[in-house]
């Protein structure tokens, strides 16, 4: 499918459906009552890494000073982590007969389709709504509205980046200068920023880079017309113009934007057309179970589902090949990681399989020589040998949305040696896989500190290497990934391929039973390599992905894991959250350590799919229900929660009071957690569906 996106992006034909789509887009979303999803501030875009995007763009926008005017701090997350721009893309100053009227902000809606800023100039109201009509391209509606009896004569001005620069420079270009472009019009601008890479610099990835390195000079350029404009507004009327600003890597780019964003707006496009586009996308979505299908479960639903797909970036014919792949978030842990996009993949199946396809996909088409794909890939490089092998697992669920059998006949070689690579070349003389780095499952895990003198790994130790243990949950995925291939190969008629992938997983299966289930604990555990002899005894949810893949034990066996440990409140299982990384009883548990006792919503899934699987079904649902609600204690749809309710209440009291600053992160209550992260975003939909029913089905 590699550039199957790209054939859709032709100007003319991308313009006859934008215009003819604002008045043939039918319906919009609603909730199952059949009253509409209320979209009005639905996510706070105040801070980079929770910034707004649309249309697969790779820039995005935020109001880090919400109380003040104008479209403020853009960014771009090409590459690693997120590089901001600008602190103030667009201002505007209004006059009359000479003299400067104060431009007041009324209030701004932060929309995923528009964001709407409400301004008072004098006694007219001004509204400024900005929108994506076309990739890496804005349009700003200005309307405004005149109650009184006589007509206004208003003369607008504006700020933008690198006014009254011009282009004279000595040597090479200054990184960060933004200048005016000879012979471009007035409001337009390029600058450089550096790229950053996520490759050579970080231990966990760097078995295998390619593309750009750090610190390369990257190009952004702005084409826009925003010369002085005059409006006349008649008595007890309104006036309004549009403008459009096209950006991109280059002028041409730019220019090729601009101009088709003003031929939209020649032709009748409004910002409703974008609304109608956003509307039918969480149309698409499948509607909520009566469970969930009150007003503020519509919105979360609609929360999510908007937020994954503006995560999806276009590529420009780099390493994504014209296909469209999630970052995780928009700054900070910025970059497609593999497991990740997995389940982001997982999720946006729901409203677009097609995301879904392209991002498998693109991870398989940069395979290293020995089969492994990258644990980071963005457009400009790609990075690393992956992370938890559960591709096959999120493409068998995708080809169960989309039913495209060639796409499974295109891919299936690639998962096949995915799932090879670690059987050969990360798995030790008795057959049990290793991991290879902590960063490919769960980067200071408290499992792991034997390996290093027993000290806990600091988050930010670049995923340090792993040697000689043999770990339950990676095996789990495996034997996971070994029954999907043996479905799909059935599905594309090998038979004798499907018998082999299930005589592999029946040996995997029976393997890590005889070797790392201890009957007298009730409890699988990280084994030293070649020896039954536990590694660290360490109690982590992860442990239990045996259950959650279906490895063979008696029912007895099960019964015992899961009500001795699983739900054992005193280790896992609480009434009043979600499942930690690390288990209550452990004398390391911190309910703000990474993974040594914060909240993971998708490790959380995959445990109430391991509930719902064995039969545990009111339990099951008592968790989805304790995610859900975890969720919804914060503006933003969280990349990881606090392991302790107290916290969780405190993190959504300091978000919504706006004492969350503009750090990267989001340093309120914690410091190591992104918003509107995509894992995040997969989870809220699939349990807002209730898909975890599904588990145990092929």
């Amino acid at each position: 499918m590699s550039g199957l996106w790209q054939s859709r992006r032709k100007p003319a034909i991308l313009l006859f459906c934008l215009v003819v789509g604002a008045f043939c887009i039918p319906g919009s979303a609603v909730d199952p009552r059949g009253e509409p999803v209320n979209l009005d501030n639905l996510t706070p875009y105040t801070i980079p890494a929770a910034a707004w995007s649309d249309r697969y763009s790779d820039i995005a926008i935020n109001w880090p000073a919400p109380e003040k005017p104008g479209i403020q701090q853009l960014t771009t997350f090409i590459g690693w982590w997120g590089s901001s721009i600008s602190d103030s893309l667009l201002r505007w100053q209004v006059a009359e007969n000479d003299r400067p009227l104060d431009v007041k902000l009324v209030s701004r809606n932060f929309r995923p389709d528009k964001v709407v800023e409400v301004d008072s100039v004098d006694d007219v109201t001004l509204t400024v709504s900005v929108a994506y009509p076309l990739r890496n391209t804005l349009a700003v509606e200005f309307v405004f509205a005149n109650p009184g009896p006589a007509s206004r004569n208003f003369h607008l001005t504006f700020d933008y980046p690198g006014k009254g620069v011009a282009p004279d420079w000595e040597g090479a270009f200054p990184i960060g200068l933004i200048t005016g472009i000879e012979g471009a019009p007035e409001g337009s601008w390029t600058t450089l920023f550096q790229h950053r890479e996520h490759g050579r610099n970080v231990y966990g990835v760097s078995q295998f880079v390619a593309g750009m390195i750090e610190g390369t000079p990257l190009e952004l350029t702005c084409i826009s017309d925003l010369t002085p404009k005059t409006v006349s507004i008649a008595p007890r009327s309104t006036a309004k113009f549009t403008l459009a600003m096209g950006l991109g890597k280059n002028r041409g780019i730019a220019q090729d934007g601009f101009n088709t964003a003003s031929a939209l707006i020649a032709t009748g496009w409004t910002p409703a057309v974008e609304t109608a586009r956003i509307e039918k996308l969480i149309s698409s979505a499948p509607p909520l179970p009566r469970r969930y299908s009150d007003a503020a479960h519509q919105r979360l639903y609609a929360h999510a589902i908007t937020t994954l797909n503006s995560l999806f970036v276009y590529g420009e014919g780099g390493y994504f090949e014209g296909n469209r792949i999630p970052y995780t978030t928009k700054q900070g842990l910025a970059i497609p990681y593999f497991w990740d996009s997995m389940i982001s993949a997982l999720g946006a199946r729901e409203f677009d399989p097609e995301l879904s396809q392209e991002t498998v996909e693109a991870f398989l088409r940069n395979a290293t020589p020995r089969g492994s794909l990258p644990f980071t890939l963005a457009d400009t490089h790609r990075a690393g040998e992956g992370q938890a092998p559960i591709l096959t697992w999120a493409a068998w669920k995708i080809y169960g949305k989309s039913h495209d059998r060639a796409w499974l006949a295109r891919t299936y070689p690639g998962m096949r040696a995915y799932v090879n690579y670690w059987c050969k070349y990360h798995s030790s003389a008795r057959g049990l896989a290793m991991w290879s780095n902590t960063g490919e499952i769960a980067d200071n895990d408290a499992r792991w500190d034997p390996a290093f003198s027993g000290k806990p790994i600091m988050y930010g130790m670049s995923t340090p290497p792993l040697k000689g243990v043999e770990s339950p949950d990676l095996n789990a995925f495996l034997f996971n990934e070994m029954n999907y291939l043996a479905l799909a190969a059935k599905e594309l008629g090998l038979a004798a391929e499907s018998r082999e992938w299930e005589k592999r997983r029946d040996k995997l299966g029976k393997l890590m039973v005889d070797v790392m289930y201890f009957p007298q604990d009730a409890m699988f555990y990280d084994v030293k390599e070649g020896t039954k002899e536990k590694f660290s005894g360490v109690k982590s949810p992860n442990l239990f992905l045996p259950l959650w893949a279906g490895v063979p034990l008696p029912a007895q066996e099960v019964k015992r894991i899961i009500e001795g440990h699983l739900l054992n409140p005193a280790e896992f299982y609480r009434s009043d959250m979600p499942i930690p990384s690390l288990s209550f009883d452990n004398p390391g548990f911190n309910p703000m350590g990474y993974w040594r006792g914060r909240i993971w919503p998708h490790i959380n899934y995959w445990m109430i799919e391991t509930l719902w699987r064995y039969g545990y079904k009111t339990e099951a649902d008592s968790l989805a229900d304790r995610v859900m609600k975890v969720f919804q204690s914060s503006p933003w749809i969280q990349e990881n929660y606090p392991g302790d309710p107290k916290l969780i209440e405190q993190m959504g009291e300091m978000t919504r009071s706006g004492q969350s600053g503009h750090e990267t992160r989001g340093l309120y209550a914690h410091s190591s957690s992104s918003p509107d992260y995509g894992w995040s975003a997969a989870v809220l939909i699939e349990i807002a569906l209730e898909r975890y029913k599904e588990a145990g089905e092929p």
